[in-house]
């Protein structure tokens, strides 16, 4: 059997999985790169998460659905066994592969290596090659890194099987389409997440009571309180995400002053600040899980305070300078 091994990037964003397997195809080219830095500037709160009705509490917010919003991929979504005739996995990825084509499906992670799983859960994995009887797989390994791994073809069979839900999607590269950068779209996402409203509509799944943007750090600081009071278990993710956030801008703000639409020259290092806080409160949380101390939490809610006012400063030195630098934009 020949051997094919397709390319991938380390992802800008790898909080979730639904995010960083896409950008681990897309980060090969430059040509997503205008597309990036007209999303993940959003941010969607799901307050159910509080009553333990929502999986997760904060992701960014793609106004439709997040495993097909990349203009840069052309995705099939299937069920293999809904085939005609009998269906052999790994025949499927095998064939995927050969195409050209990176596979997202899900599996019983009992049976796939390098997993922190004791139990058979169903979770998503990533299938970029084969070789020499396995195959490369991305996702969080036992020390919940973002990585890639093997898997063996029929220990893969097994996990396949095991899974209680079984949507796999096809990714293919898509080189015909190169996005625009579009700095009316920015404008916008920034000022609706300066004012915590959406006016971006899209098709796709809305919790009951969504919270947008920057309103966001309110629940974070509820979520801080449930765990300081032992009744809600610490989760790292939340903070992720909103340090990725902090990021994304960073690199945001560097591409528009490249690009000429952003001239002052004191933002970055404001944002700068603001990115390092996050990356504070995210290693407090990191230390908590750990350990447990809840002396720890003490001084979360008012960083997250000063994180607020910050931000909430700098957006607002952004949109005025964008606006008044590029008289088009209204």
């Amino acid at each position: 059997m020949h051997t094919k091994v397709l390319p991938i990037s380390k992802p800008k964003v790898l909080g979730f999985l639904h995010h960083a397997y896409p950008l681990s195809i897309i980060g090969n080219h430059s040509d997503y790169i205008p597309w990036f830095h007209n999303n993940f500037i959003q941010i969607i709160c799901n307050p159910d998460y509080l009553e333990h009705k929502n999986d997760h509490l904060v992701d960014f917010f793609f106004p439709n659905d997040r495993l097909f919003s990349y203009p840069c991929l052309e995705t099939y979504a299937s069920k293999p066994e809904f085939s005609i005739g009998e269906i052999d996995i790994v025949d499927y990825v095998i064939k995927s592969i050969d195409n050209d084509c990176y596979i997202y499906t899900h599996v019983d992670e009992f049976y796939i290596p390098h997993r922190n799983v004791h139990n058979h859960f169903t979770h998503n994995i990533f299938i970029y090659g084969y070789e020499d009887g396995k195959l490369n797989v991305l996702g969080f390994d036992e020390s919940h890194t973002f990585a890639s791994t093997q898997v063996t073809f029929e220990d893969f069979r097994k996990a396949y099987i095991h899974a209680d839900y079984k949507l796999t999607i096809l990714y293919n590269y898509n080189s015909y389409v190169r996005p625009q950068f579009n700095i009316h779209s920015v404008v916008r996402s920034i000022s609706d997440y300066s004012l915590s409203i959406n006016s971006n509509q899209g098709n796709g799944y809305l919790p009951d009571k969504p919270v947008f943007g920057i309103e966001t750090y309110d629940y974070l600081k509820r979520y801080i309180e449930l765990v300081k009071l032992d009744s809600f278990r610490a989760d790292i993710r939340p903070f992720h995400i909103l340090l990725e956030h902090k990021s994304c801008m960073l690199e945001r703000l560097t591409y528009l002053k490249e690009n000429n639409y952003l001239n002052d020259p004191d933002i970055y290092s404001e944002y700068k600040e603001i990115q390092e806080l996050a990356q504070v409160q995210r290693n407090i949380m990191l230390k908590y899980m750990f350990s447990g101390v809840t002396n720890l939490l003490s001084n979360m809610v008012a960083s997250i305070d000063l994180l607020v006012i910050k931000e909430t400063n700098a957006l607002n030195k952004i949109l005025n300078n964008l606006r008044t630098f590029n008289t088009t934009i209204d």
